[in-house]
């Protein structure tokens, strides 16, 4: 395996991941350079796939990673998703790393119950990012990502590290614009965050917090959030 160098890394992909955010950017040098310091083959497990290309994607979390673990750890990255087509795609946009890709079919929580104790025991990293986020009515979202995490909380070893994408941190706001099958604008709504975050990880914020797991990333403003014991 090489030596990790995450600029050397990540300038291939530099420039569409700085389309959603400088904070992405970062936390993905912070993980990538933990999982590095593990010094050994890792497991990664990400819900909802990469079902769009790189120039188009809100994160490539699927062949960044792939490319990581086949290039500098070992390893295998899980990729869940619901939908066979963005399965395919996926598929299709990360072929030069399948032999490091386990691609899986499922409805998330199912899939999270169905891993045996000990498979879960060795899982490094757990990234929620499967039921699509609707700022006007966050709570499904919400709901689903919290029930990813029950289905393994009581598994998962004291070193896993578990990250949620898609919130809005308090004290911001956003337009959220809404747009019909041909994406013509239909709705328009200010959405503000108040003093809460609004998105994915609004539950598994206060269930992890409440049990001592700390915030290993900015807040002020990024959308991603990451936690460790």
């Amino acid at each position: 395996m090489d030596k990790f160098n995450f600029n050397s890394f990540i300038e291939k992909y530099r420039e569409s991941l700085m389309k959603s955010g400088e904070t992405r950017l970062k936390y993905y040098e912070y993980i990538l350079n933990k999982l590095y310091s593990l010094n050994k083959p890792i497991i990664v497990i990400e819900t909802g796939t990469m079902w769009n290309d790189l120039e188009n994607n809100q994160g490539a979390f699927t062949l960044v990673f792939a490319d990581f673990i086949k290039n500098y750890t070992g390893g295998k990255v899980i990729t869940v998703d619901i939908s066979d087509e963005h399965m395919n795609n996926c598929k299709n946009y990360t072929k030069n790393f399948s032999d490091v890709i386990e691609y899986v079919v499922s409805d998330s929580v199912s899939y999270l119950k169905s891993l045996n104790d000990e498979f879960v025991k060795n899982v490094d990293f757990i990234f929620f990012d499967s039921y699509d986020l609707n700022l006007t009515d966050p709570l499904p979202s919400e709901i689903h990502h919290f029930r990813e995490l029950l289905a393994v909380y009581d598994r998962l070893s004291n070193d896993v590290i578990l990250a949620v994408d898609d919130n809005l941190m308090p004290y911001c706001w956003i337009e959220w614009i809404t747009v019909d099958n041909d994406n013509n604008i239909i709705d328009k709504t200010i959405v503000n965050s108040d003093n809460k975050i609004i998105g994915k990880g609004t539950l598994i914020d206060r269930f992890l917090r409440d049990n001592n797991w700390r915030r290993t990333n900015d807040m002020s403003s990024s959308c991603l959030l990451g936690y460790e014991r």
